[in-house]
């Protein structure tokens, strides 16, 4: 039996082709709010944090430089994802949703911030690396069970549904090892 996750299921290059092809309808009009808002104070936090050793006004200005743009990256990021997220093969979505998105991230952080002159950058960007990874991952498992999707196919329960896929995916590596060590 075809479940409904297969019936959506696309190549990933067709996917990434969509999105390159229409970037207005897969970027801009999928833009996600809700992960630019959970990660844009977080990842403003680190960088004023790591700055405040060249006085509140360097890291002031770090973390604001680092807000504004993790407020377009984290939605862009988070509406890529979504327009993957039935991809296969998945083990290739996978890929680009944790490794390949956060690199790209990372290389626009690193030129934003040099042209903003951020002194203390390293601490800030491996530190958003990891975040953007496990984000973008964590965004990848939510969305595949249609919680932070936004758009047409949002259903509104996220914030009901949030606590037992977060718990899920916390769980996953566990479970995946614990079953391949019981068969």
């Amino acid at each position: 039996m075809i479940g409904p996750d297969e019936l959506r299921s696309e190549p990933l290059h067709a996917a990434l082709a969509d999105i390159v092809c229409r970037p207005i309808t897969n970027l801009l009009g999928a833009w996600n709010w809700k992960a630019a808002s959970i990660s844009v104070f977080i990842r403003a936090c680190v960088f004023f944090s790591t700055n405040l050793r060249d006085g509140t006004g360097s890291a002031l200005r770090a973390s604001l430089v680092e807000a504004g743009f993790a407020i377009f990256a984290a939605g862009t990021m988070a509406a890529v994802t979504q327009r993957v997220r039935h991809a296969r093969p998945v083990w290739a979505t996978g890929l680009v949703v944790w490794l390949g998105l956060p690199s790209v991230l990372l290389c626009f952080q690193t030129a934003v911030h040099t042209l903003f002159g951020t002194q203390h950058m390293k601490a800030g960007l491996i530190f958003s690396f990891c975040m953007a990874a496990m984000g973008s991952g964590f965004n990848w498992f939510a969305q595949r069970r249609g919680v932070l999707v936004t758009g047409p196919e949002s259903t509104g329960g996220d914030f009901k549904a949030l606590p037992g896929v977060l718990r899920d995916f916390l769980l996953a590596a566990p479970r995946a090892l614990f079953s391949r060590t019981t068969s």
